[in-house]
C-alpha cells in the first residue's frame, strides 16, 4: 500500500509538471504577442498601427483625439469585403484614409477633414476589400 501511494503522488508531481509547463507555454506566447506593435509597410515606409477589429473599436475610430504620433494610424480590419463609411464626427485631425484591397494593393487614397458642422460629411468609398488605414495627415 505504501509503494503505491509514492507511485500515485509521482503521477500527480508529473502531471502537475506538465500542466504547469503547458501553462507557462501559453503565458509566455501571450506576452510575446502582446509586445508586438503592429505595423503596415510599403516599399518606402512602415507605420506604426492600432487594430479597430470589433464594431465597437471601428465606430470609435479616432474620434477625440487631438494629435497622432508621426508615421502612425489606425487599421480598421473587416470581416468582408463590402461598402463601409467613414465619417469625421469628433474628430480633431485631418487623416489621410487609404483603402486596401485583398491583394493588399492601396487603391485609393483619400484626405478627410475634422468636421466641425453637424451633420457631419460621410466618406462613400467605392466597394472597398478588407482593411482600411487611417493615417495621420
Amino acid at each position: 500500500m505504501k509503494n503505491n501511494i509514492k507511485h500515485i503522488s509521482w503521477t500527480w508531481f508529473v502531471i502537475g509538471l506538465i500542466f504547469l509547463g503547458i501553462v507557462y507555454y501559453f503565458i509566455n506566447m501571450y506576452t510575446q504577442q502582446s509586445n508586438k506593435i503592429p505595423q503596415v509597410c510599403s516599399l518606402r515606409k512602415c507605420f506604426t498601427v492600432e487594430l479597430a477589429r470589433t464594431p465597437a473599436q471601428q465606430e470609435l475610430g479616432l474620434m477625440n483625439r487631438t494629435s497622432m504620433a508621426e508615421n502612425s494610424g489606425m487599421l480598421f480590419i473587416f470581416s468582408k469585403n463590402d461598402f463601409y463609411n467613414f465619417w469625421m464626427k469628433n474628430t480633431r485631425i485631418p487623416l489621410d484614409m487609404i483603402r486596401i484591397d485583398e491583394q493588399y494593393t492601396v487603391v485609393r487614397i483619400l484626405t478627410a477633414q475634422p468636421c466641425i458642422t453637424d451633420p457631419c460629411m460621410v466618406y462613400r468609398p467605392e466597394k472597398i476589400a478588407l482593411f482600411v488605414l487611417e493615417i495621420n495627415a
